[in-house]
C-alpha cells in the first residue's frame, strides 16, 4: 500500500480535524440555539440557521479529512509492521 502524507503530517491533520469538528460542531449548535452573544450585533449573520447550518457542513468536510489521514496512519502502521528489518 502506498501512502499519500508522512506519518508526522497524518497525525497532525487528525488532531487539527478533531479539535475543529468538535470547534465547528458547539459553534452550529449555538447559532442553531440563537445564543445572545452570537447574533445581537449588528455585523451579525441575518440568519443563523443558515451560518449553523454552514458550520455543521464544514465540521463534516472536517471528518472526511480525519478519515483519510487516520486512513493514512494506519497505512504506515501496517506498512512498517510489515517492512524487513536489517
Amino acid at each position: 500500500m502506498k501512502t499519500l502524507v508522512s506519518p508526522g503530517n497524518a497525525i497532525c491533520c487528525s488532531i487539527l480535524s478533531v479539535c475543529g469538528i468538535i470547534f465547528l460542531t458547539l459553534l452550529g449548535f449555538a447559532f442553531d440555539a440563537r445564543v445572545e452573544v452570537l447574533t445581537e450585533f449588528v455585523t451579525d449573520p441575518d440568519d443563523p440557521h443558515a451560518t449553523a447550518s454552514a458550520c455543521f457542513t464544514a465540521a463534516i468536510v472536517y471528518a472526511c479529512f480525519l478519515a483519510f489521514c487516520g486512513c493514512q496512519s494506519l497505512v504506515h502502521k501496517f506498512n512498517s509492521r510489515h517492512q524487513i528489518q536489517l
